[in-house]
């Protein structure tokens, strides 16, 4: 039998990821066909000779499934919803800016969302302006916990939730209670947990 062009093999397998990495889906043959310019058959004899190889899994139809795409099948998509507050309230805002993948071994399982943080009063937990803030959505929450929350109308913020003798507060995280001073609350709608930060590295030192 003749063997197989490597060049053709490494032109499906990077067709294969790319369209993964598009669509959230593996590509059918005949899909691959039309993005790599080879005819039906030829991908078909190739996904077989590669799933004999150990390169991939192939089961027929859109059963493929590469080393990359393993790895990518336990990453969650969560959408970036703008901006949330870390310092006085501000009103809610859901703008869609992105979608980027999170690592459902380090975040577990639930519905995910990202915000980006605006202020200040959250940098002694480690979130900064600028920073993603990763949010297991739902609906309640502990004491100690960091929660993105409405109150006051529609007024969303960023803030530990604490208590206050027999009362709910919203507390920043920052040295200087004087410029963040604690926010009562009668009312409170908690729409997620905060799970982990996401930042850039400047690189200066």
């Amino acid at each position: 039998m003749r063997k197989l062009d490597e060049g053709r093999r490494a032109k499906i397998l990077a067709y294969i990821n790319t369209f993964y990495d598009q669509s959230a889906a593996p590509p059918s043959v005949r899909e691959i066909a039309e993005g790599t310019g080879l005819p039906v058959a030829t991908v078909h004899r190739y996904l077989v000779d590669m799933k004999q190889s150990g390169e991939l899994r192939y089961e027929g139809r859109r059963s493929i499934n590469t080393p990359r795409i393993h790895k990518e099948v336990h990453m969650m998509s969560a959408p970036v919803l703008g901006s949330v507050s870390c310092g006085p309230g501000q009103w809610e805002e859901e703008d869609v800016l992105e979608y980027i993948r999170l690592p459902e071994s380090f975040y577990g399982e639930g519905e995910f969302f990202v915000l980006v943080a605006k202020g200040e009063s959250m940098v002694d937990a480690g979130i900064s302006p600028g920073d993603y803030v990763v949010i297991r959505k739902q609906n309640t929450a502990h004491e100690g916990d960091i929660v993105v929350a409405l109150y006051d109308e529609g007024l969303s913020n960023l803030k530990l939730l604490a208590r206050e003798g027999d009362r709910l507060v919203l507390r920043s995280c920052n040295a200087d209670r004087a410029q963040y001073p604690d926010i009562p609350v009668e009312a409170l709608q908690v729409q997620g947990v905060a799970v982990g930060v996401m930042h850039r590295f400047s690189g200066r030192v």
